[in-house]
């Protein structure tokens, strides 16, 4: 059996998985017999980080874990779950037609020192896009610095 672990995530910014961790641990419950019965795979129970991040375990068997390449597809269950079950908590966090947002981990013990690399999780990254999209709003010579600065590291990325 291959372990692999993954961080769960609303795709809204404004809910934290943290906080309905108990619908979660429900929906992995009910998504691992699924599993279990078609895939052979294993769901463990969700759990919490110390800096309150929500992970789960998925145990595939050796011979299963070419098929399993995008986790995220087999793990739908969770919020199709979570949108049948509560639908009126959780149909107002829809972003698009996505509830959850599935990111898969290389280690816990690199996502635990996660603030010191250049990881972010979703909500980080949805930020940065609201910032930048106020940012870009604004026509004063700060902000145009600002963007200037932003365009020069992208440029700079993309000849890398």
């Amino acid at each position: 059996m291959i372990s692999k672990f993954v961080q769960l995530e609303f795709a809204d910014p404004r809910i934290r998985a943290i906080d309905y961790i108990q619908d979660i641990r429900d929906a992995a419950k009910n998504a691992s017999l699924n599993l279990y019965s078609r895939y052979d795979v294993q769901l463990q129970y969700p759990f919490c980080t110390e800096d309150n991040r929500v992970i789960i375990e998925i145990r595939i068997p050796d011979n299963k874990i070419s098929s399993f390449g995008n986790i995220g597809n087999h793990l739908r269950g969770l919020s199709t779950f979570l949108l049948t079950k509560y639908p009126n908590t959780y149909n107002n966090y829809t972003v698009g037609k996505r509830l959850l947002i599935y990111v898969e981990l290389d280690s816990i013990n690199e996502q635990n020192n996660s603030k010191n690399t250049a990881i972010l999780t979703m909500v980080d990254r949805f930020e940065i896009i609201a910032s930048l999209s106020k940012i870009m709003e604004r026509s004063d010579v700060d902000a145009l610095e600002t963007i200037r600065s932003i365009k020069e590291l992208i440029d700079n990325f993309n000849n890398m």
